[in-house]
């Protein structure tokens, strides 16, 4: 009896030792009988967000850098033109002023973009006058800096695509030099001057030589505008600017 309930003692002991081991024991894993741990979750962090501003795609595409590509590649960037034409003096002034033709314009461009420029030039022109008994010549000297835009035709019909209209305004100074046959001094004056107008520009060459025709009014005011000198002629004063009508030939690179 005593020998039964020693081997009963010692049977319930293998049986303890037995499940302890299994519970010490780690889970077989997927591969080798290896336990896998899971890997550890990161917080999101700045970089790790998507939006339009980190992804590249339509969003930030940059138009101005495709018109700079285009302009460099088909347009024009600096010029020098020579003009020829006719310039007269308008309202009281034009009634004792004889027309000046020819008249003569250098200018140099620059063009910011395709419709865009910029112009620097100078110009001389020559009228007269006749005034008791003696005649007057009258010598002008002008020079400013003009913008000109061009107008975008391409989707125009051919005639305006190809004339590629434009409208142009300046500023500058206007010297004038009166000189008689009874006078040895000469009588200078000079005046701010504000001039706009409007144009065509026909291509000759491509890229290389166009043709302009170019008409604008220019204003001022010179000391004698307000001169009652001439009212004996039916000429209260000599208020009135100038019309100039030009011809320009023009060379770009």
């Amino acid at each position: 009896m005593r020998a039964c309930t020693f081997i009963s003692k010692i049977f319930l002991l293998l049986i303890l030792l037995a499940n302890h081991a299994m519970a010490q024991a780690p889970a077989p894993g997927p591969a080798g009988g290896q336990e896998v741990t899971p890997p550890k979750k990161e917080e999101a962090s700045m970089f790790d967000q998507s939006t339009p501003y980190m992804e590249y795609g339509d969003f930030n595409i940059n138009d101005d850098d495709d018109a700079d590509t285009m302009y460099f590649q088909y347009g024009r960037f600096f010029g020098m033109s020579l003009g020829l034409g006719y310039q007269a003096a308008t309202g009281n002034r034009g009634l004792l002023y004889t027309s000046a033709f020819p008249r003569f314009d250098l200018k140099v461009h620059y063009w910011f973009d395709f419709q865009l420029a910029m112009n620097i030039g100078i110009f001389f022109a020559s009228h007269s006058y006749e005034s008791s008994g003696s005649i007057t010549n009258v010598r002008l000297i002008g020079y400013g800096v003009d913008l000109k835009y061009s107008f975008d035709v391409r989707n125009a019909s051919a005639p305006i695509s190809f004339s590629n209209p434009f409208i142009i305004a300046g500023v500058g100074s206007l010297s004038k030099t009166e000189t008689t046959i009874t006078s040895s001094t000469p009588d200078l004056d000079s005046s701010f001057s504000v001039n706009f107008g409007a144009g065509l520009e026909f291509p000759i060459v491509y890229k290389k030589t166009y043709f302009i025709l170019e008409g604008r009014y220019h204003t001022q005011n010179f000391n004698d505008t307000i001169e009652t000198r001439f009212a004996n002629k039916g000429i209260a004063d000599l208020t009135g600017g100038f019309f100039t009508m030009m011809g320009h030939i023009l060379f770009t690179w």
